[in-house]
């Protein structure tokens, strides 16, 4: 009578068992046990992100892990800067490289030079997505038919300024008001005359900020389609640089340093000795997070002679990774037209998704801190209109070197800015020689 309990207890024991070990062989945890083809026989695939401050892909990122549960993305937040630095050297090393990278515009050609380290997006279907991307957008992700680059959001450029200050100095105030007046940078600079002469206030933080906008209006930036460096050529840079003279010597531009002195520009912003911001849409944040004492003092306007594109990014996947097919699905849904969407709502950062445009968050939106102004509205005008140059791989090098360079003569009032800016081009032309 007792021979049957036992046995029948030795039976479940040796189950028991062999669930155990078969739980363990299979590796029973929450990583993923990756097979040669990159899928996964585990339950969940964990996917490394690299992105910078103020993506704000860390607050849609818990909705995709909630809503995918066999694929987590684990995301890792660093500064601009060091974000590319160390994606070029895990590339370099050829190891330690995420499962997805985010990559800006301005060094996005370095990494195009190598299209085989990252996948053709193609390959997973992006090319059926293509429709819903600004095309000027989609392509600058491309190398030939291959597609590396899912794009982000974009930057077109706007004018935010201090309707306050305008209107102390007798300025136009009204954001098409403003446009109609400041028609061209001639404009612009009567208008920091005044406000000079009637508030004490600058123009911009900087005159360099100036050059910044008109050389992005151009055709080419710093190098033609065979990486032959043509500032010396090109007219429009010519241009910018005339501009920048002329601000600094008319004395309507401050010499702030947002790069090197972060902590010295934001205060002038925040106390209203600087009076306008030439940025892009993500500029928006900047404004509200250095200024945060002018809530409702801000608006924002279309810049003289029209707008170009400031920022902007990608998302790609190296060739490391082992879970492409997760990476994809997981940068497809970041990227789609509706998560775009949100992560405007949530940062600013704009859309390469036309079709969201019409959305009630631009064109019903608006904005406490710009005095309820729908600035959405504004991007969208200025986005469709926004004129796209090739960068280059080396243009963030020869960038470096001039606004690092300029930065020092808007300080030494001493320094001839001609003789600096040809100073500078043969800076660059030596440090390209080494690479």
């Amino acid at each position: 009578m007792n021979r049957m309990p036992k046995r029948k207890s030795m039976f479940l024991l040796l189950v028991s068992l062999l669930v155990l070990l078969s739980a363990c062989s299979s590796g029973g945890t929450q990583s993923a046990v990756k097979n040669e083809a990159g899928g996964n026989s585990g339950k969940k695939v964990q996917l490394q992100m690299w992105f910078w401050q103020g993506a704000s892909f860390e607050k849609i990122i818990p909705e995709f892990n909630r809503t995918h549960p066999n694929i987590e993305i684990i995301p890792q937040i660093y500064k601009w800067e060091d974000a590319h630095k160390k994606v070029l050297t895990a590339m370099s090393a050829g190891s330690g490289a995420p499962d997805i990278a985010m990559i800006d515009i301005s060094q996005m050609d370095q990494f195009l030079k190598y299209p085989d380290k990252f996948y053709d997006l193609n390959e997973y279907g992006a090319k059926d997505l293509s429709k819903d991307y600004l095309d000027w957008k989609w392509k600058q992700g491309s190398v030939g038919s291959k597609q590396l680059g899912f794009p982000t959001d974009i930057g077109p450029m706007v004018l935010y300024y201090r309707q306050d200050l305008f209107q102390q100095a007798g300025l136009p105030s009204e954001p098409n008001d403003v446009a109609a007046k400041i028609k061209n940078w001639d404009d612009f600079l009567a208008a920091g005359k005044t406000l000079k002469e009637k508030t004490g206030a600058s123009i911009l933080s900087n005159p360099y900020e100036l050059y910044g906008a008109i050389r992005d209006q151009g055709n080419e930036l710093y190098f033609d389609k065979d990486e032959n460096l043509t500032m010396e050529s090109n007219p429009q840079i010519k241009k910018a640089l005339d501009y920048y003279k002329k601000a600094r010597e008319m004395g309507i531009a401050g010499a702030y340093d947002q790069k090197n002195a972060l902590q010295e520009y934001s205060a002038a912003l925040n106390s209203g000795k600087i009076a306008t911001y030439i940025s892009a849409a993500w500029g928006k944040g900047h404004v509200e997070t250095r200024a945060p004492d002018t809530k409702g003092k801000w608006r924002a306007a279309k810049i003289p002679e029209g707008t170009g594109n400031m920022g902007g990014s990608f998302l790609l996947i190296p060739k490391e990774t082992k879970n492409a097919k997760e990476a994809y699905t997981a940068i497809s849904w970041m990227l789609s037209p509706q998560q775009q969407l949100e992560v405007f709502k949530i940062s600013g950062n704009f859309p390469s998704t036309p079709s969201v445009y019409g959305d009630k968050a631009f064109t019903e939106a608006g904005y406490e801190f710009w005095g309820n102004q729908k600035l959405g509205i504004l991007f969208s005008e200025v986005a469709k209109d926004v004129k796209v140059q090739r960068k280059g791989p080396f243009y963030q090098t020869v960038e470096d070197i001039i606004s690092d360079g300029m930065q020092a003569v808007t300080v030494d009032k001493s320094k001839d800015p001609d003789k600096e800016f040809a100073a500078l081009i043969e800076k660059a032309k030596t440090k390209l020689k080494n690479k």
